[in-house]
């Protein structure tokens, strides 16, 4: 058996105690300025990007987009903090965000005056920003967002339902524009945006000004030339600022720095790198360029051990680079990726709290000969999580059944220090997912299966993608199926006394009188009807807000970073990407669902403890006065406890959903997606939702992901692992999340 990468480096790869903060001085000091500073909004995009809109009226949507990018990157002021090494913020200081004028400012009317005070992810603007925001951004723009543009294809019934009805909903899906993406990193590495820059040229000479098609083109071609120069000079305009510092600084160190960093910004990120510094430099602007034109979450960094591998071995070979310090930069890049907040308006930080933009830093897994993949920087990107210990980036493990053994207790150690991290994601189901990607339900993906081996990894919250090849907006269309039953007894009507819109209306739509039920098999065909209408609706909705991207928000960074759109002559948002993902179709309150159907099943329509007309009474009354109805439906049998009565139901369900999903199709032409992702929206959705048949009471959480209803697997995380098997994952091309709580004083219990 040859030596894993771990057993070459050893576990621990300096001596002492762990640090708290971070392996150096250096790395201390950054992350306690992290710490210091309270999320700050920036209003420098939305001034830049309400200039160029206003001298470009009437003018072609694209020209105006693209030359809005391009300005923005040639004016960012440089800002470079003590400690320092890699160059870069996406606004203009530590935990800032640029506000996305043209997606937010119909609800920053409304949030401004309670930003800093406002009970989820306050974030702090200056009186002189409020000002200009209100009196010359917002009106400009309030009319213009990705929100007020859809609405005008609907009523406002329909509006209101997609917003804040808690049934079927895409309010995350019209307010995050740029996100869930997998840049061509490898392609940087190898060309830099040089390699672009030339490749758009010459598709520009190449244009036969004779094809209608070239109209479009040129603008296109024209348009990506202009914002690479703007990345170019952005990082020049770093370069110049290291380069003055350095002539002011007293500290030989410290100036050392501030010139590597000069010389650094001189040939990246428009060249391709020469060695692990500028690599890493790379990763970190390409994640600044995103967010700045960008409004979306989940900007992922990928499989980072594969593609800066080269990098750090050939340091490692030269003498130029050490473990220790290849961590630091590891750990600088954490810093920073968590000083970048998500800025939502505050109906949306209730639902996705806690600023958190879920990029992903993928190690280990397969390569595309099916070999175990993990190397130093595996265990590199672990260990420095550990001791920087950040929330952001999600570090995730690729999981497979030749992962080297000291590559899972480096994870296992992580995994104690309680803080979430890593992820782990079976491979074998990420390539099944993968194969099938936006393919419908009898077709393939447009992968090959070395691209998915080579480069396939999650995204955001679990989305499987392979870098460089897909376009994402998977801010998805949210089901609350949880809620279906309820609606069946409620005749679509969404029950008094729970937040949101619509109390006491149709919700859904009216599938008749719950006493016409006679059998269960009528109930459960009732219940998947609700479910099919939410999807259904989410779906007609999504599709039209698809529309408005394609034409009036298009994205020429992610554009250049998307390959083979630059070829195709189409940016990403209009359909350029090999694999067009979105909407996709999520599920939440999933074990609430299978409970409540399965406790329908046992009490009413098997024991016949009860009528179907007992059961509506209950759910009308939030179960006042029928608390032996309660008991027995609680008592019934529960979905995370190997109990094939239930969890036969769980796998027809889930089936169902996927294959409902996978039959719609997107505005950019491929199938629809499904999943299980969000992790905080069965809190909001539960509040939403009135009581349903599991015994449930009215707006109290639902279900958390796909994991069983909270305290109902009663028999412990190895039958709760079972019920899940039971459940076929790769038809959920857009992946699938478990959330599984285990308590130390549960674990010494048991032990």
């Amino acid at each position: 058996m040859s030596e894993s990468a771990g057993a070459k480096m050893g576990l621990e790869i300096r001596d002492g105690k762990i640090a708290k903060v971070g392996s150096t001085k250096r790395i201390q000091e950054l992350n306690g300025m992290l710490h210091a500073e309270r999320p700050n909004g920036d209003i420098f995009r939305a001034r830049v990007l309400t200039k160029v809109y206003k001298e470009t009226e009437g003018q072609p949507q694209i020209r105006r987009r693209y030359k809005a990018s391009a300005e923005l990157y040639r004016t960012m002021k440089p800002i470079i903090y003590d400690y320092e090494r890699l160059a870069g913020w996406p606004a203009s200081r530590i935990r800032g965000v640029q506000i996305a004028i043209e997606m937010h400012a119909h609800r920053l009317a409304d949030d401004l005056d309670n930003m800093e005070n406002r009970p989820y992810d306050p974030f702090q603007i200056s009186e002189a920003d409020k000002k200009e925001l209100r009196e010359e951004l917002i009106p400009y723009w309030k009319d213009k967002t990705l929100t007020s543009l859809w609405a005008q294809y609907l009523t406002e019934d329909e509006v209101n339902k997609m917003q804040a009805g808690g049934f079927a909903d895409i309010v995350n899906y019209i307010t995050s524009h740029g996100s869930h993406f997998l840049p061509d990193y490898p392609y940087l590495m190898e060309h830099g945006f040089v390699g672009l820059y030339e490749k758009a040229k010459k598709c520009l000479e190449e244009l036969d000004p004779n094809d209608p098609a070239s109209i479009d083109k040129k603008e296109f071609y024209m348009g990506l030339i202009e914002v690479l120069l703007g990345i170019k000079q952005l990082a020049e305009n770093y370069a110049d600022t290291a380069a003055e510092m350095a002539q002011k600084e007293s500290d030989p160190i410290r100036k050392s720095e501030l010139l590597a960093m000069e010389e650094c910004m001189r040939h990246v990120p428009w060249n391709p790198p020469r060695n692990f510094y500028e690599a890493i430099e790379v990763v970190w602007l390409v994640f600044c360029l995103l967010f700045i034109e960008g409004a979306g979450p989940s900007v992922t960094y990928g499989r980072f051990d594969q593609y800066m591998y080269p990098f750090y071995k050939k340091g490692i070979e030269d003498g130029t680079l050490t473990p220790e310090l290849a961590m630091e930069f590891i750990e600088e890049l954490y810093i920073k990726t968590t000083s970048n907040p998500w800025f939502q308006s505050t109906d949306l930080a209730y639902y996705f709290g806690g600023y958190y933009r879920y990029p992903h830093v993928d190690v280990g897994g397969l390569d595309k000969n099916r070999r175990d993949a993990s190397n130093e920087l595996s265990y590199l990107c672990l260990r420095a999580m550990r001791y920087v210990k950040t929330t952001a980036p999600s570090v995730s493990l690729l999981l497979h059944q030749k992962t080297p053994d000291d590559l899972l207790l480096e994870a296992v150690k992580l995994a104690a220090e309680g803080m979430g991290h890593p992820s782990f994601f079976n491979v074998e189901t990420l390539i099944g997912m993968l194969e099938n990607k936006s393919g419908g339900l009898y077709g393939k993906s447009p992968y090959t299966m070395e691209q998915i081996l080579e480069w396939g990894s999650p995204i955001g919250c679990v989305e499987p993608g392979v870098m460089g090849y897909q376009y994402g907006h998977t801010d998805s269309c949210i089901i609350n199926v949880g809620y279906a039953p309820t609606l069946v007894l409620t005749r679509g009507i969404k029950p008094e006394g729970v937040d949101g819109y619509g109390a006491g209306e149709l919700l859904s739509f009216d599938g008749g009188d719950p006493s016409q039920y006679k059998t269960f098999g009528d109930f459960y065909k009732a219940v998947k009807d609700q479910i099919e209408w939410g999807i259904k609706a989410a779906h007609k909705n999504a599709i039209i807000a698809e529309k408005i991207l394609a034409e009036q928000f298009q994205l020429p960074t992610y554009t250049l970073l998307t390959r083979g759109a630059i070829e195709r002559g189409i940016d990403a948002a209009s359909g350029g990407a090999l694999c067009n993902v979105g909407p996709t179709i999520q599920l939440v309150g999933f074990g609430t669902l299978v409970d409540s159907v399965a406790a329908v099943k046992k009490v009413i329509y098997e024991d016949k403890a009860y009528t179907i007309e007992d059961l509506k009474g209950a759910i009308d009354a939030n179960f006042e006065g029928y608390e032996d109805l309660r008991t027995k439906l609680l008592a019934a049998p529960k979905y995370g406890n190997d109990d094939d009565y239930v969890d036969d139901i769980a796998a027809e369900l889930w089936t169902f959903f996927a294959t409902t999903t996978k039959s719609l199709k997107n505005y950019r032409g491929s199938y629809c997606d499904p999943a299980v992702q969000m992790v905080q929206a069965h809190i909001g959705f539960g509040a939403m939702t009135g009581a349903t048949p599991n015994g449930r009471l009215a707006g109290q959480p639902l279900s958390d992901t796909m994991s069983a209803t909270q305290q109902a697997d009663t028999h412990g995380p190895t039958f709760a692992a079972r019920s899940y098997g039971k459940l076929n994952y790769p038809i959920y091309t857009n992946g699938t999340l478990l959330n599984m709580w285990i308590s130390n004083s549960e674990l010494i219990a048991r032990k």
